[in-house]
């Protein structure tokens, strides 16, 4: 997946930027991201508006005397996984679209999930099939309570996906500004660029995140002057 700094990328398009959800009797499907945008420029992984409704307990089912059945990736979405859902065989089990539970809870910013997860060996490294990882995921959603606590585990900050994606090229795009200082805080490389030959900041720069512009050239600033002292 490929981030571009056009202002016409797929994080516009509202269709191919929401997860898939649709139910199956009284079943919720969820997965955290649509097969239009993994395929496109850049992947958006934002939560739609439908799980959104679900957290929040809008959305009415119909009455079954059927349980309802959630899989520990849809619980960690939720933030509804507990002890008593973990075993050392789901922690990081892979489901079809090549994802463990800690990407899902990641991608949804769900710092307890994450906690649970990683306290019974969930591996806080793993790469989906397109090489995101949490911090990518957390970091395209503007989750900052969970970048902080993946930058604590010791997570690589300037690992790249497929397409020489980092987490702070992510937050940048999603015009995430906390995001973007709290990685740039702990050294994320300013410097890095993707297959497409954009850096963080010729993205601020290209979706006239000014805000964004101004850290990014306040943070160039300051490091060139300390190398020079």
């Amino acid at each position: 997946m490929m981030i571009t700094a056009s202002t016409t990328g797929s994080l516009d398009n509202n269709n191919s930027s929401q997860a898939i959800v649709h139910s199956v009797g009284n079943v919720f499907q969820i997965s955290p991201f649509s097969l239009a945008s993994r395929r496109s420029a850049f992947s958006p992984y934002r939560p739609s508006t439908v799980l959104t409704n679900l957290q929040r307990g809008n959305i009415q089912t119909q009455t079954s005397n059927e349980p309802v059945y959630r899989s520990v990736h849809q619980l960690a979405a939720l933030g509804e996984l507990f002890l008593c859902h973990l075993d050392n065989k789901v922690v990081n089990k892979i489901d079809e679209k090549g994802l463990t539970p800690i990407l899902w809870a990641a991608s949804y910013g769900q710092l307890a999930s994450i906690q649970t997860l990683h306290k019974h060996g969930a591996n806080i490294h793993f790469k989906g099939s397109a090489g995101e990882n949490a911090l990518m995921l957390a970091a395209s959603n503007g989750h900052l309570a969970v970048i902080k606590h993946l930058i604590q585990l010791g997570i690589d900050l300037n690992e790249t996906d497929e397409d020489g994606n980092t987490a702070l090229m992510y937050a940048v795009y999603g015009d995430y500004k906390t995001c973007v200082q709290e990685l740039l805080n702990n050294n994320a490389d300013i410097t890095a660029e993707n297959s497409n030959l954009d850096t963080a900041y010729s993205i601020a720069v290209k979706r006239n995140f000014h805000s964004v512009r101004e850290l990014l050239e306040t943070y160039t600033f300051n490091l060139l002057n300390h190398q020079q002292t």
